[in-house]
């Protein structure tokens, strides 16, 4: 079956030269896999060159209150057939994301290496580097890597992105970010790679009231070997912080020259529930689009819906519609376009969960013939009740997600020892040796099941330590034994 996968996870760059640049680079892994992070304080819509991407602490498993952390495997499958596309992950002790493996499967689940992300982290896991591979002729090939450097109160300053090309990293682009004696983002300025060199390409320099909210912003460009004022951007908030308005003048004829006006208005909780766009035209603000927001009991936004103004009157766009389980949980995700008089179904995303909110299967369809037919779309991947990673799938419409997990990384200065589980598979008891114990520490085992919930702990006194497993449920468990010397986990089935 020729199947492909590949990992879109494209950054929201300034202007449509940019975003070709990127399409013309279109990498085979996501860019540093997506969470979004505002690098200001306090938290509010702010100028940034780009969203700083950073790799979320991806627990498929939720391992909170224990020091120890779980490699994570979740497969990709059409309806029956074996796995197609697997990711393992392998995470520090603090819970990062150090490495994820991607591999594609040959049949018979044997796996071959697909591409590669690393990830280094500073003492207060604070993100330092990224670098992305693939997997060519039988060997790793550098494709994109991404440096970070931070002041000493945490907050990016510096941010580099180089591509590999003709065989040697090439400049890609640079963001410079210089904060207050507050942690306020008052500069923000966005250098584009030539060669070995970084040329100058916007600036920006933001001013914030005495509640810390960034109230204006002045862009400049680089033109002709110097800044050039370009735009000025306005923003006005409630009294928690809400934005209400956004206006952007342009500088023109030596004075700043109305562009556009964004409007919010928000219910008692803070929510959006519409935004309207104006154009200034003719010396007067013109109705230019209108978003508007429906959210259920529980603040889910159950409906997003775009207007244009056309003949002096709102005619409908497009439309999402969200619906969501009782653990709030995104069942469906539904486009519909707008067709003369009635709203016309286009594309949806349907998602399955397990109890932890972690991804049973995603679905993508699209609207054929008058009924929901098999498509070729990006899904999401949940974990944790939140978005893990989101795939785009090509000659597929459907994933499984399959998971597994095993223990990679130990607490750190711990000595080599033999632990061992017989007989595995267990049906009744379960027997451990251990190394014989040591004076003050005689050690303790604790058995999880396979979503890291916690079924018994038990002190080993002998160097042979029985457990009755008649009650368990049949299926994958773990055993976790720690002294004073080492720390283990052994994996075993119960039959």
């Amino acid at each position: 079956m020729k199947t492909q996968i590949l990992l879109c996870s494209f950054l929201c760059m300034f202007a449509c030269s940019l975003q070709a640049q990127v399409q013309q680079r279109k990498a085979i892994l996501p860019s540093g896999h997506e969470r979004s992070g505002i690098w200001v304080n306090p938290p509010q819509p702010v100028f940034k060159p780009n969203h700083i991407v950073v790799p979320a602490k991806r627990n498929m498993f939720d391992s909170s209150g224990y020091a120890w952390k779980w490699d994570t495997i979740f497969c990709y499958k059409t309806s029956g057939s074996a796995p197609y596309y697997r990711v393992t992950r392998k995470y520090s002790l603090s819970g990062d994301s150090l490495v994820q493996l991607m591999e594609l499967s040959e049949g018979s689940l044997a796996y071959v290496d697909y591409a590669r992300e690393s990830f280094t982290f500073d003492s207060a896991g604070n993100w330092l580097t990224y670098l992305s591979e693939k997997w060519e002729n039988n060997a790793w090939l550098n494709q994109n890597t991404k440096k970070f450097v931070y002041n000493s109160n945490g907050d990016m300053v510096d941010w580099k992105e180089t591509w590999w090309q003709n065989n040697r990293w090439m400049n890609d682009w640079h963001y410079y970010n210089h904060f207050d004696a507050n942690g306020l983002n008052d500069t923000s300025m966005q250098q584009q790679g030539q060669d070995s060199l970084w040329v100058n390409y916007s600036l920006y320099i933001q001013s914030y009231d005495t509640n810390g909210y960034r109230i204006s912003a002045v862009g400049s460009s680089w033109i002709n070997n110097g800044w050039s004022v370009t735009n000025l951007d306005t923003f006005t908030y409630t009294s928690n912080g809400e934005l209400l308005t956004y206006l952007r003048q342009l500088w023109e004829n030596s004075s700043w020259v109305n562009s556009s006006l964004s409007t919010m208005t928000l219910d008692t909780a803070g929510n959006r529930l519409f935004g309207l766009n104006q154009q200034w035209q003719n010396n007067a603000w013109e109705n230019n689009h209108l978003s508007s927001y429906l959210y259920d009991g529980n603040g889910n936004n159950i409906l997003y819906s775009s207007q244009g103004w056309s003949g002096g009157a709102w005619v409908n766009q497009n439309r999402m519609l969200y619906l969501y389980d009782t653990s709030n949980n995104l069942v469906s995700q539904t486009s519909q376009q707008w067709d003369n008089s009635y709203w016309k179904n286009s594309v949806t995303q349907q998602y399955t969960y397990d109890s932890w909110g972690n991804s049973l299967t995603g679905k993508y369809l699209w609207w054929y013939q008058n009924t929901w037919q098999p498509y070729d779309g990006g899904l999401s991947v949940f974990a944790n009740y939140q978005r893990d990673d989101y795939i785009n799938l090509i000659e597929l419409y459907r994933y499984e997600a399959v998971l597994d997990s095993i223990l990679v990384f130990t607490e750190r200065g711990l000595s080599k020892g033999q632990v061992t589980l017989y007989p595995n598979p267990a049906r009744s008891r379960l027997y451990i040796s251990s190394p014989a114990t040591s004076p003050g520490s005689p050690g303790s085992f604790t058995l999880y099941d396979i979503r890291s919930q916690l079924i018994l702990t038990k002190q080993a006194v002998n160097e042979t330590t029985g457990i009755d497993v008649s009650g368990l449920k049949p299926g994958v468990y773990f055993v976790r034994f720690s002294d004073n010397r080492m720390t283990r986990v052994l994996k075993f089935v119960k039959d």
